[in-house]
Formats: structure tokens, C-alpha cells, sequence
């Protein structure tokens, strides 16, 4: 660190350390002011009680004077005694979960308030690392509550986000325990070149984390070489969690500069709030059950169907000599009726206990809590298990002083079955690997396809480990100087074997043809250091509110793992690498690390919290960019208007309880995902003279020592509006979010010797524009014993490339599937580029016929001839050709056009909470529209009808082994049919053993894209309070009792299980771990 240290003082001694300068001199102008002496008053003594709206006295609720730097909390008689130093200051009451209140002393010193409740629209905000009242913020910030998402049965907090945020689009793209789903913030703002790496192209737009004020980059996290996949905030208990706020706009998110680009999710977990000890329990168990899968064709029906096919197609002579497979009906090893989809799934489990103890004194509040999670999934070898514990301490050492000490201790075991790291399949159902269903299941065949799971051992251990210390001291009234220190480390651990009779892709074939035994463990370990300094200061006079903040942090992150593997271990019974011959041995290690400076001012004044004003500048120097471009300047500003509490609304204000305009424009920034970006690589490659030899790595590319900062510039509107004494609730943003100077690595000539360079590609803009609306509605009476409460949140976002390098010049990647992403200004990031299939061309004299050499339209630069029963793709550039490369005209994509958006055009959710007495039920729904979805599973189904098997016979053999989709009600192309009717219309391509079917079923085609909008039930949650009269005779704080049920059903019109599961490119293969159904039961409890 200290070398890290020693070259920032270098960095300021030279031209770069302008941004610094400038920044210092905003913070000194605008702390002057706190210089002056402050008035020196006695303190007086103010009492009271704090009730609920039923009378109930509330215990724990937070007392604070004006400068919120005096505070105490309730007893549980719900009284208080705070120490003020004037009567004509103000007191403010808050409580998790109900509106906050302020209460005006005028010279008095009892005061009695009544808190009323507010589960839906909390009312404090996290603003940067500041707590703010929502009323007088100018940013998008958008809250949820932790009573919102406990005790719902998920190991990972980001996934109960969803439909709960509007703007903020959360994909669930796997089931499996501890995977990480999409989660993307106004849109994607970055675009990823490797589109193979699904895990890569998910992450890039992905947010920031702030937990308890550390941030937290996941993409850090894991990067490099992800050793066990699992997702990093399955390191948290989500029953420890007490708000989240989604920091949306560039105002919300400039405390963080160089990191909020794609959004900020701040994170507190819960703290003591009662002034005696509260003890809580909370357990919930019950069963995972596998989700609707694919309908498949099985038994008498699939040899019907196989058999009307071959007919239609065979020659008599190779009909008269179909194999015993599709004719021998009486054999029992050929009569089976296997569903190979059920091969793999269980009903699973889940099970949850917390346990917890907190306070909450004039000088302690503290709160310990403990975890345990253990999810099976509904695949064989798949699980989470989790232990966790946390503590939260705060003490009031002096006066003055104040501190706050956070510990987290967090483990996980996981299962995996066979998957390895990133890959997307879980189980080997693509659609070219499920046998008939006539097989019976030999032993064999159980191990090749069953073993994968028994037999593989794939365990993934992490842990989590993180300390916090945080000292506040009151300098003079109003200014307050905080400074805090984290460590925290992140390990991961993977042990991985596979013996060497098991081959699931060979199912049936000989031992000798299996794949050898394979052995890996890797072991990664994770390290981030962040300091913070900060100085705020508070002042209120008259009507005038002002509060102003000046921050240095220090961040460094230090990332090492060691991997290594063999091949051919000599027995099933060594199963560890160092068993394996010497040749067979591969093995790496590596070691990584980073710094970040950053100070950054922030100054935010309102007149009669009616007009407000909010500035800030942060300037951050990363260590991943050259000496000359290390700096960074992230400013921003917005500002807000109550207009509600003007005199010339005095008119509406029986109806009208808040309108509020706000806006905010400002500039965040990205630093690039590699660790030494700016430097170029060398290989060890060799010896020479003895010694080793080191050479340029031609291969990885050049770099520039120039590589600076992607930036995004975010402007952004909103109306906020409140009615009929707070029953209706409408917030309504509108944004316009560009990012900028996005690293990309562009090909060289040959003749250069390097194969590319990574650059800042300055012409390179993405834009994202939407508009998002959250309306909360309180549908019942106050007095109506039966409350009924809605939240509806929706978000359209228009995501386009707006600027390319090269003169705008479109360019295209094929993915992993052959499906190419094209690039193109005006498109959005993954835009699907296919050939676009029109139908089937029923007969020979509907092909099209060049004019001038009067040759029929073909496909794949004339190696076939179309005729009656292909597919009919668009000839796009009109030259007689279809193909998807380049054309004989030398256009250089042929007749790829645009087919599909995999980015959803609108996402939200609609969440319905119902009371009656002591019985709760809520329903949360999430959907997604506009988005475009491949259903790879079914193409590679319709592929395997054609085959390279020679001759004929074999042809036949292929199609009779392998599990073709149903075929029931689907319009394909008949020879027979076509001869007997010359009107004869087919609206599916022939299925032709013997033609061209390999390509005609490729996903190089729109053929499978699917519509992939969704309406899903996503959980329905029924809690009954157990009523105060068995409480007391309990001699107990409160009871519940719930039960949730989770994934309950998807309104689609995709042939899919669940449009949602797929990757984050759009693509279903069949493989993916399903989303399950979770029902649960539980009991939580306080005493």
C-alpha cells in the first residue's frame, strides 16, 4: 500500500493533479461558513409519548433534534427525554415503517406525537452515503423496505427486487441455488465483445452494491477467473436486512462517481430498536417442487409419429427395412415410454432459521444475529447451504463521539452437479442429446446420464468475511467529522472430479469410448481496503436549510487464485490432481491488484424545504489507467421545487398533499474491468541461451497508456404527486442516459503483428431513454376493518447504439449458437441478426427465377438449388442467394437483416397487499413485454431429423435413436400432399431425412424466435398475527405465523416453461437450471 501511496503523491505533484484543486477549493469555499464561533445555550430537558394511529406506544422510535446530532429512542411505554439547547428548535420522530414526523417545540418541553404508518413509500432516503428525507431530495431514489421481502424463501436479496423498483429490471435467468440473475438499472449502458461469455455480457451493466457504506462491485468480486460462480450477495441473510434504496440518477448517484455509472443499490441491515433486549426466532421449511417442463413425446405415440414421417419421405425398398427399433413393438428393451427429462429432477427442499438479540440505549444499540440456509435444488447434486453471522454495534462513547463497529462472518457450501464455472447448461437436454423413448434404461445408461450427479463431485465453498469501524465526532454544532475503515475477503474454493465411465453426451456407446477421468480445484481469494473521510456540516437558521459534505476515500482491491487440473488419473479412486501422470498436469496462478483515490464535495440547501438546490463534484484516479489519465471529474447537480406548499395552491390542498417537480443532470463514470489495462502483456515463451525467454504477447493485443474513463452522462425529470390525503401516490421519471468513450478492442492488418488494440472508442454511444412510473395506491377506507393496498411499477426503456468507431460502420459477432449480434447504430446492444424465414415455398414454380441467367433462387452460394418444402428466407440484396455471409455483390452481412430485441421494452411489477384483523395476504407479480427470445432447444430438435449417417439405412437408424419434437398438429411440407393438391399450402419446411436439413433448422434463422413476454404470478404470501390476548399469556413481543407460495404461474405465448429462464442474450436451450415452485411454512417470533 504504501508504494500505492507513495505514486498518488506523485500524481499530485505533476499536471494531474488539477481535478484535485479544483474540488479542494469548492470544499473550503463552502465549509467557511462553519468556521464561526457557535452560540453556546444550557440544555433543556424535552419529554413525551410516541403512539401508533391505534394508540398503541411505539417502542424504539429515533428522537432526533434539528441538527440530528442529539438523538435518543423510546422506551417500551413508547416515552422519551431528549436534551435540546433551544425550545424553538424542532424534533424529529422516524420508525422503520412509518412516516417520519417533525414537530415544531415553540417553546415547549413536553411533546406528544402520534407516528402514522407507511409500509409502501418510505420516507427517508439514502442520497450517497447521507440519510435525507425524501420530501427534499432531488434525486430518483427508489425504496424498499425489509419487512417487504423477509422471510421469503430466496437465498440471494436481489432476486426479492423484483417488480418492486420501476426502472430497476431484474431477470431470473437460473433456479439454481446461489446463481446470479440479470440485474440492470435504466438500461444497458455497456457493450461486451466476448458474447459467448453470457456471465460477462450480464455483469457489465450490472450495478453497484453499498452495504452499510461500502461498496461492493461483484464484477470485481468474481472477476478474472470466477472459481465457483456463486453469486456474491449470497453472502447476506435477507432477514438482516432493514431498506434498500436503488439510486437511479446521476443526483442520487455522484457521492460514488466513477461507480454509479450503471446505478447504485445501498443496502442497511438492521440495528437494535427496542431499550431492553429483544430476542427474535424466525424459521420456514418446506419442499421445492420441478416447474412445468417441456410437453414430450414418448411410447406408442412417438414410434406412430416416426413411422408416418419415414413413409412420407422413404423409398418402399428402405421402408420395407426400417430397424427393430420402430417395428418391433412386442420387444420390451425396444417398447419403453422413457421421459429422459425426468431422469434429473427431485422434489427438493428449503429451510431457514434466524435467531437474533438487539437493544437500543442513550449509549448502546446493538444487534447479533445468526443464519442458517439450506435450499436442495430440484436437480439431482444441486444445493446452497449457508451460515452466517452478523453484529451491529453503535455507542454513544461521549457526547461527542459516536461510533459504529459492523462484523459479517458468512460461509456457503454449494453443489454444482457437473457444471463448471460459467458454463449455461445443467443438464445434458439440448435438443441433439435426448434419446428415443423406446430405450429402456440399462445400467449403463443410467450412469452415463444419472452419474453426472452421483457420481461427479462438484463442491463450491465460499465465504464471506468483512469488518467495519466507524468514528464520528461532533467539531462544533452542525459540523461533524466521520471517519471510516473496512476490511473485507472474499474466498472461493472448487474441488472437482469426474470418473471416467461417464459421458453423458455418449449415452449407449462402449466404456472405451467414454471421456478419461478428470480432476480440477482452484482456489481464489478476494481482498478489498476502503477508508473514508468525511466532513459534514448542518445548519438551519430562519427557513434556510443547508448541508454541506466534503469526502476523501481510499480504495485498494487485491485479487490472487491458483487453479489446477489433470487428465487420465490412474483409478476412480484418485481423485485428487496431484494422482495424475506428470504429462497430463496443467496449472496457473495469478495475482491482481488495484487503487482508487477520490474526494469529492457535495453541497445541498433548501429554503422552507420548499425550493432546493443540490451540487456535487467528485474527482477519482484509478491505478488501471495510464499516468497521464488516472483522473477523473464526475459532477453533477439537480434541484426541486414543492410546488404544493406555495400560497397559490392554498385551493387544492383538501385534495392535493404534495406536487413536486425535480431534475438532476450529471456525470458518472466506469474504470476499465482489467486490473492493468493500460500495459501491454508478455508470454513466457521458451528458453534462450539457457535462460527463459520473454516475448510480446502478439495475441492479447496492444494497449494505449492513454486509456481513460468510460463516462456516462444521465439528465433526467420527474413529477411527484400525492392525493387525497395520501391515498394515491404517482411518481412519474423521465431519463436520457448516455454513455461515452466505452473500452473496445478493435482488429489490426496482419502486417502489424499484433492481432488487435484496446482502446477508448470515442465514437462509441449507447443510449438509454424511458420513462418510469411507480403509482401507489390505498384503495379502502382508513376505518375499514379490510385494508386493501396496491403498487403498480412500470418502466419503459428505449435502448439504442447511438455513435460507432469507423464512420458509424456496423459490425457483427455470432454468438455461441450462430446467432449474430449485430452492432449498428440506431439498433439496440444484442440486437439479433438472422435471415429472415417468410414461410415455406409450397411448390417448384413459387421459387423465384433470376431474370438474366434464368437459374432458380439458392441457398448457401449455389450449393443447393430451392424446390418445393424448403424454407423461404428473404433474398434480401435481391442477387439470387440467400446466405448470411458475404453475397456475390460483396455485401459484407448477405442477407442478415435485424430480427429481435432480447432486451425487454417494458418491465415491472404489481404487488397487492391485503388486511383483515390479524390476517395478512399480499400477491406479487412481475412481467416483461416486448423482448425476443430463441428457442435453440427446439431448433437443435428439428436439426437431428437430419444427419451424416451413410448409407440411407443408417439415416434411418440416426432418426429412429433420437427424440424428435412432437409432430402433432404441425403443418409440414408432404411430397404426398403436394402431388394430390396443386393449392396444397404448408406452414412448416419439410422434414426430409434426406435433404438439407441440417441448415434449414439453424439459428442462423428467425425460425425459432419466439415472442419471450411474460405475466407471472410470482408469489402469493398469507400471514396470520397472533392476537395480543395470547401474546401476553405467552408472555411474548409478538407472533406470526406464514406461509408463501413462490413461482406460481407464467401467462406466455413462447413455447418455453418459463421465457424468464433464459440467458441474458435471449437464447433457451433446454439445459438451463429451472426456476422451481416453493411452498413454505414458518413462525416468527419476539420475546
Amino acid at each position: 500500500m504504501g508504494n500505492q501511496l507513495l505514486a498518488i503523491l506523485r500524481m499530485v505533484q505533476q499536471k494531474t493533479f488539477m481535478p484535485v484543486f479544483r474540488t479542494g477549493m469548492l470544499l473550503t469555499l463552502l465549509l467557511y461558513p462553519c468556521l464561526s464561533k457557535a452560540w453556546q445555550t444550557s440544555p433543556t430537558a424535552v419529554t413525551g409519548i410516541v403512539h401508533a394511529a391505534d394508540g398503541t406506544p411505539l417502542s424504539g422510535v429515533s428522537v432526533k433534534d434539528a441538527s440530528g446530532k442529539k438523538g435518543v429512542f423510546t422506551n417500551d411505554k413508547g416515552e422519551y427525554e431528549l436534551m435540546v439547547n433551544s425550545t424553538q428548535t424542532s424534533l424529529e420522530f422516524s420508525y422503520v415503517g412509518y412516516f417520519t414526523k417533525r414537530v415544531k417545540l415553540n417553546g415547549h418541553t413536553s411533546i406528544n406525537t402520534v407516528l402514522s404508518a407507511d409500509d409502501k413509500n418510505l420516507q427517508e432516503v439514502v442520497v450517497g452515503t447521507q440519510r435525507q428525507s425524501k420530501k427534499t431530495t432531488t434525486a430518483a431514489i427508489s425504496s424498499v423496505s425489509g419487512k417487504q421481502i423477509e422471510n421469503l424463501p430466496a437465498p440471494t436479496v436481489d432476486q426479492l427486487l423484483q417488480g418492486r423498483v420501476a426502472g430497476l429490471d431484474v431477470q431470473i435467468n437460473s433456479g439454481e441455488p446461489g446463481a446470479s440473475p440479470t440485474v440492470v438499472v435504466r438500461g444497458n449502458t455497456r457493450v461486451s465483445q466476448n458474447v459467448g461469455n453470457v456471465d460477462q455480457a450480464r455483469a457489465l451493466s450490472g450495478p453497484l452494491y453499498v452495504i452499510d457504506g461500502v461498496p461492493v462491485n461483484p464484477e470485481d468480486v468474481s472477476g478474472g477467473l470466477d472459481i465457483t460462480g456463486t453469486n456474491y450477495l449470497a453472502g447476506i441473510n435477507v432477514n438482516d436486512i432493514e431498506s434498500l434504496d436503488v439510486q437511479k440518477d446521476a443526483a442520487a448517484t455522484a457521492a460514488w462517481g466513477s461507480r454509479g455509472a450503471n446505478g447504485v443499490i445501498y443496502i442497511r441491515t438492521r440495528k437494535g430498536r427496542s431499550n431492553k433486549p429483544e430476542f427474535r426466532v424466525n424459521v420456514y421449511g418446506g419442499i421445492t417442487k420441478q416447474p412445468e417442463l417441456l410437453p414430450t413425446l414418448t411410447g406408442a405415440e412417438e414410434r406412430k409419429q416416426k413411422l408416418a414421417l419415414i413413409k412420407e419421405y422413404a423409398t418402399p425398398a428402405v421402408y420395407n427395412a426400417l430397424p427393430h427399433i420402430l417395428t418391433d413393438s412386442l420387444n420390451p428393451q425396444l417398447n419403453a415410454a422413457t421421459d429422459w427429462q425426468g431422469l434429473f429432477y427431485r422434489n427438493g427442499a428449503v429451510q431457514n432459521a434466524d435467531m437474533s438479540i438487539s437493544a437500543a440505549t442513550d449509549n448502546v444499540n446493538y444487534r447479533l444475529s445468526a443464519n442458517y440456509y439450506n435450499e436442495k435444488g430440484v436437480i439431482e447434486a444441486f444445493g446452497l447451504k449457508r451460515y452466517s453471522l452478523r453484529g451491529n454495534f453503535d455507542f454513544r462513547i461521549s457526547p461527542k463521539f459516536t461510533s459504529q463497529f459492523i462484523v459479517a462472518l458468512s460461509r456457503s457450501d454449494r453443489q454444482r452437479g457437473r457444471k463448471l464455472r460459467t458454463s449455461d447448461d445443467n443438464l445434458p437436454l439440448t435438443g441433439s442429446g435426448i434419446p428415443a423413448s423406446f430405450y429402456q434404461l440399462n445400467s449403463f445408461d443410467s450412469l452415463s446420464y444419472q452419474g453426472m450427479y452421483s457420481k461427479v463431485r462438484n463442491q463450491n465453498t465460499d465465504g464471506w468475511y468483512s469488518a467495519s469501524l466507524t468514528l464520528n465526532y461532533d467539531i462544533l454544532p452542525g459540523l461533524r467529522f466521520t471517519t471510516m475503515g473496512t476490511a473485507s475477503v472474499t474466498t472461493n474454493n472448487r474441488d472437482y472430479f469426474m470418473p471416467s465411465n461417464i459421458d453423458a453426451i455418449k449415452a449407449g456407446q462402449d466404456d472405451a469410448d467414454a471421456q478419461p477421468s478428470y480432476a480440477e480445484s482452484g482456489a481464489r481469494t478476494y481482498s478489498n481496503y476502503f477508508l473514508s473521510n468525511t466532513l459534514n456540516y448542518a445548519k438551519s437558521f430562519n427557513k434556510h436549510h443547508l448541508t454541506i459534505t466534503g469526502s476523501q476515500q481510499y480504495n485498494k482491491d487485491i485479487s490472487k487464485y491458483t487453479i489446477a487440473s489433470a487428465y487420465n488419473l490412474p483409478s476412480n479412486d484418485i481423485q485428487t490432481v496431484t494422482g495424475a501422470p506428470q504429462q497430463y498436469l496443467a496449472a496457473s496462478s495469478d495475482y491482481q491488484q488495484s487503487a482508487l483515490l477520490s474526494f469529492m464535495g457535495q453541497a445541498q440547501y433548501d429554503f422552507d424545504q420548499k425550493y432546493i438546490v443540490y451540487l456535487a463534484d467528485r474527482a477519482d484516479a484509478s491505478s488501471r489507467f495510464g499516468a497521464a489519465s488516472k483522473w477523473g471529474s464526475f459532477p453533477s447537480a439537480g434541484a426541486a421545487w414543492i410546488i404544493s406548499d406555495e400560497g397559490f395552491m392554498k385551493g387544492t390542498r383538501n385534495w392535493l398533499n404534495m406536487l413536486k417537480v425535480r431534475g438532476s443532470i450529471g456525470k458518472s463514470g466506469s474504470q476499465s474491468n482489467d486490473y492493468y489495462a493500460p500495459f501491454n502483456a508478455y508470454v513466457i515463451n521458451g528458453t534462450y541461451d539457457g535462460n527463459t525467454a520473454i516475448s510480446p504477447s502478439y495475441t492479447n493485443g496492444l494497449t494505449k497508456d492513454n486509456l481513460t474513463w468510460a463516462t456516462t452522462v444521465q439528465k433526467s425529470v420527474a413529477l411527484e404527486t400525492q392525493l387525497f390525503n395520501n391515498r394515491v401516490s404517482l411518481v412519474t421519471d423521465i431519463y436520457d442516459k448516455v454513455t461515452k468513450n466505452d473500452y473496445f478492442t478493435f482488429n489490426l492488418p496482419f502486417y502489424v503483428g499484433y492481432d488487435n488494440i484496446t482502446a477508448n472508442a470515442n465514437n462509441m454511444w449507447i443510449s438509454n431513454r424511458g420513462v418510469e412510473v411507480t403509482l401507489i395506491t390505498h384503495n379502502l377506507s382508513p376505518k375499514s376493518k379490510l385494508q386493501w393496498n396496491t403498487q403498480l411499477n412500470l418502466a419503459f426503456n428505449k435502448n439504442v447504439i447511438a455513435k460507432l468507431p469507423n464512420n458509424n460502420r456496423t459490425f457483427v459477432i455470432d454468438d455461441y449458437y450462430g446467432i449474430g449480434r449485430m452492432y449498428s447504430v440506431g439498433q439496440p446492444i444484442y440486437e439479433m441478426f438472422q435471415l429472415k424465414y417468410q414461410g415455406v415455398y409450397n411448390t417448384d414454380a413459387e421459387v423465384p427465377v433470376n431474370p438474366i441467367t434464368g437459374k432458380k433462387l439458392t441457398y448457401f452460394k449455389g450449393n443447393y438449388a430451392v424446390q418445393a418444402g424448403y424454407p423461404k428466407w428473404a433474398d434480401v440484396n435481391h442477387d439470387y442467394d440467400v446466405w448470411s455471409d458475404e453475397s456475390q455483390k460483396g455485401d459484407q452481412f448477405g442477407d442478415r437483416v435485424a430480427t429481435g430485441n432480447p432486451n425487454p421494452k417494458f418491465t415491472g411489477g404489481l404487488v397487492n397487499d391485503f388486511s383483515y384483523k390479524n390476517f395478512s395476504l399480499s400477491i406479487i407479480s412481475t412481467f416483461a413485454w416486448k423482448r425476443t427470445i430463441v428457442n435453440t432447444f427446439q431448433q437443435q430438435q428439428f436439426s437431428q431429423v437430419w444427419n451424416y449417417a451413410s448409407p440411407y439405412s443408417n439415416i434411418i437408424n440416426a432418426l429412429a435413436s433420437k427424440r424428435l419434437p412432437s409432430l402433432d398438429g404441425l403443418n409440414y411440407w408432404r411430397p404426398s400432399e403436394s402431388a394430390k393438391n396443386s393449392n396444397y399450402k404448408a406452414d412448416f419446411p419439410s422434414l426430409d431425412p434426406y435433404g438439407p436439413n441440417y441448415y434449414q433448422f439453424s439459428a442462423f434463422t428467425n425460425m425459432f424466435n419466439e415472442d419471450g413476454s411474460y405475466f407471472k404470478i410470482k408469489s402469493i404470501i398469507l400471514g396470520y398475527k397472533m392476537p395480543d390476548n395470547i401474546i401476553s399469556r405467552l408472555k411474548l413481543k409478538g407472533a406470526r405465523i406464514y406461509g408463501v407460495i413462490d413461482n406460481i404461474h407464467t401467462f406466455t405465448k413462447a413455447h418455453v416453461p418459463d421465457p424468464e429462464a433464459v440467458n441474458a442474450l435471449g437464447v433457451y436451450t433446454g439445459g438451463m437450471f429451472p426456476v422451481p415452485h416453493k411452498v413454505t411454512l414458518g413462525i416468527d417470533v419476539q420475546f
